[in-house]
């Protein structure tokens, strides 16, 4: 069995009205770019911020349709933890897209043709001459459920390592099919074309009398939007939470080449690990640079249940047009490293957001030159230059609460060590710095 799953479609009022599309299959395609074509579209609403909506809309972008994203949750991306996926959010809006969070769609109307006209969410009326569902998928059972075969806890059918369900001779593969989360050790369901291809292969080996097994998924994802690179391989932070773990992350932003050579671009590297066992959990990356072979090295370490210590020494290949001598998943390795063992302690940038808007009482660090401070800052922030930090220590409020910032997090860290030593007590570096930082600047 191999019925695949079928996009979901809400029972909204004029959810039938002309211009309204899914897309799942390639009719589904040809009928958006027949609509494009028409000349007609000059606003386009995407309902669902996730990775086909993403998509969608840097297509219809790229073809001059101004474009709205509404997105029932807080942030686009779902998979992702917030503030990467704000990362992800300032790029998109940047390039032009009209991102609405924390609204859903109650109802479309039309006009007398029967075409879409309007999107009604439940805080405005939006313009749209045409509406993409992008809310999500579901996983095609109903041949199965009219067979007998059992379904699992995720909704989809429930096979072995084998692929097979529940009746003899019978195998599940694809996106009707459901798998076991590597970390977790739990049933999951995530729907990607690498993992049918996989589960078909395994299938028809033990359907022509060999023996092989699927062992299980990662979720291991990653999606161009526009100039950015976005991947996630494991867990969230979010969903390690959720699922019991006591956590330790780390934000590190790096380059992908050695920094003087030509086209260097910066990514910022997520990674999250358990604090008992230092095993690695998950990551997330966002970038202009090279993103996909650091997730998969990631993945590789995941399926073999590798810990933080052992990513950090990992023989990687390099030269520079390749990587930086420690390339950067080490790197971000190396950091995490540091805070599990105690010698560091982060804070990350949403949480620094978060932090001011209650008015707490913290000091918040810029340890930039002179000129990067002037060019742009955090406007609670107080200047002090790292190579002058020593020297004016006393001018700290050792009582007080002090985190630290820079561009991408390293001369953060050194501040933090120098306070440190200096005997302040409570101190905290803010992860990723500037680079993370989604929430404006002052000059």
């Amino acid at each position: 069995i191999a019925t695949g799953a079928q996009p979901i479609v809400p029972p909204l009022t004029g959810i039938s009205l002309g211009n309204i599309f899914t897309l799942r299959t390639v009719k589904d395609a040809l009928k958006i770019r027949a609509c494009v074509d028409s000349g007609m579209v000059k606003n386009a609403v995407i309902v669902g911020g996730g990775l086909i909506g993403l998509e969608m809309a840097e297509n219809l972008i790229l073809r001059g349709i101004k474009v709205t994203v509404v997105e029932l949750l807080d942030q686009i991306l779902p998979p992702l933890d917030k503030g990467m996926a704000l990362l992800v959010q300032k790029h998109v809006m940047e390039k032009g897209v009209e991102v609405v969070a924390s609204d859903g769609v109650k109802s479309f109307e039309g006009n007398s043709s029967g075409a879409v006209t309007t999107v009604i969410t439940g805080k405005r009326q939006l313009p749209a001459d045409m509406v993409i569902l992008s809310i999500g998928i579901k996983p095609n059972t109903n041949l199965a459920q009219e067979a007998g075969i059992e379904i699992g806890t995720t909704r989809a059918i429930k096979v072995n390592e084998r692929m097979e369900t529940n009746i003899p001779d019978v195998y599940a593969v694809g996106d009707c099919a459901e798998s076991i989360h590597l970390v977790t050790g739990k049933p999951a369901w995530i729907a990607l074309g690498s993992t049918a291809a996989k589960m078909g292969r395994v299938a028809a080996i033990n359907a022509t009398g060999g023996s092989d097994s699927f062992k299980g998924v990662l979720g291991t994802l990653i999606v161009k939007v526009f100039e950015l690179h976005v991947g996630k391989v494991g867990l969230s932070e979010r969903e390690a939470v959720k699922e019991g773990f006591q956590i330790a992350s780390a934000l590190v932003p790096a380059g992908d080449k050695a920094h003087y050579y030509p086209g260097t671009r910066d990514i910022i590297i997520k990674l999250i690990a358990d604090k008992t066992t230092k095993k690695l959990l998950g990551a997330e990356i966002v970038g202009e640079g090279v993103v996909d072979k650091r997730i998969d090295i990631i993945a590789t370490a995941l399926t073999f249940g590798a810990t933080v210590d052992q990513v950090s020494k990992l023989d990687l290949a390099y030269a520079p047009p390749y990587a930086m001598s420690m390339d950067a998943v080490i790197v971000a390795a190396n950091v995490l490293g540091n805070k599990l063992s105690g010698k560091t302690m982060g804070i990350l940038p949403h949480e620094v957001a978060e932090r001011l808007d209650r008015g707490e009482d913290f000091v918040l660090l810029d340890v930039r030159t002179e000129m990067e401070y002037q060019s742009g800052h955090i406007k609670e922030s107080r200047h002090i230059p790292l190579d002058k930090l020593a020297s004016r220590i006393h001018e700290l409020d050792s009582s007080k609460e002090i985190i630290t910032y820079c561009r991408a997090g390293l001369r953060a860290a050194h501040a933090y060590r120098i306070l440190k030593n200096a005997g302040f007590d409570h101190v905290k570096y803010m992860d990723g710095s500037i680079l993370a930082w989604t929430y404006g600047l002052g000059k």
